[in-house]
């Protein structure tokens, strides 16, 4: 069994986290005409990648439940990392642009119910998820329309382009904290619970009781290790597979 363990791409305990992505039947009681109170939904993908795939991808999910993304497609800076890095520029034009209430959604994501109704009730500058209470995950961030907000992205920015190498929620995470930590904190900074960045095969999700933004992680395609005739990882295997149910309800909506 131990040895079985070890070939298999998926545990007993990751197969039992998969939340149904919602089908035709689920539609009904979960779609939502977009209305004055949704806010714009911003993401970004570098031109010519893969990431195109899964701006379009992500843009269907949304569109099932009636909800608009609104992706811009930047030219790689030449790297993963540095590709990341570019974030919190692309969110401070962003946010610049937009009035009101802004939800940043990484590309290599899926809806699954609109988050506006939950997001509205946020009384802060940002909120993002943070994995196990301690790891900022900058994959869903709120921004909403304030000065200290739009001083955190900027702050961002300028950590980004200081450390080109670091990743950049690590950049983020130790500002908050750096914030958070002195005598007079000037971000309010709200924690998302997991049903808005939930990763499918995470073991350390959060329980939730739904979730509104499932993360298929991309950033497993682009950091795989060539390996022995052709064969793949298991976390890139359980991210093919799950694309793979995803794409098979998307691909039946009409």
């Amino acid at each position: 069994m131990n040895i079985l363990n070890k070939i298999r791409p998926w545990t007993a305990q990751q197969r039992a986290l998969i939340v149904p992505f919602p089908t035709e039947q689920d539609l009904a009681e979960r779609k939502s005409k977009t209305t004055a109170t949704d806010g714009p939904i911003v993401a970004f993908f570098t031109e010519g990648s893969f990431y195109e795939q899964e701006k379009e991808r992500m843009s269907r999910s949304a569109e099932r439940i009636g909800l608009k993304v609104q992706a811009t497609a930047l030219q790689s800076a030449g790297s993963w990392v540095l590709n990341a890095g570019l974030k919190p520029g692309f969110l401070l034009q962003e946010r610049e642009r937009l009035h009101g209430p802004l939800l940043y959604v990484d590309v290599d994501a899926v809806f699954h119910r609109n988050p506006w109704p939950e997001l509205h009730k946020l009384d802060c500058d940002i909120a993002a998820y943070y994995e196990g209470n301690q790891r900022l995950i900058s994959a869903t961030i709120l921004i909403n329309d304030t000065p200290a907000a739009a001083q955190l992205l900027e702050r961002w920015r300028q950590g980004c382009l200081a450390n080109p190498e670091m990743w950049d929620q690590l950049v983020l995470e130790q500002i908050i904290a750096e914030d958070a930590a002195s005598a007079l904190p000037l971000f309010r900074v709200v924690k998302l619970p997991a049903s808005f960045c939930w990763i499918f095969d995470r073991v350390e999700n959060g329980a939730v009781s739904q979730v509104f933004i499932e993360q298929l992680q991309a950033s497993r395609e682009a950091t795989k290790r060539k390996r022995w005739f052709g064969r793949i990882g298991k976390r890139l295997k359980r991210r093919r597979d799950r694309v793979e149910d995803i794409e098979r309800i998307l691909n039946n909506y009409s």
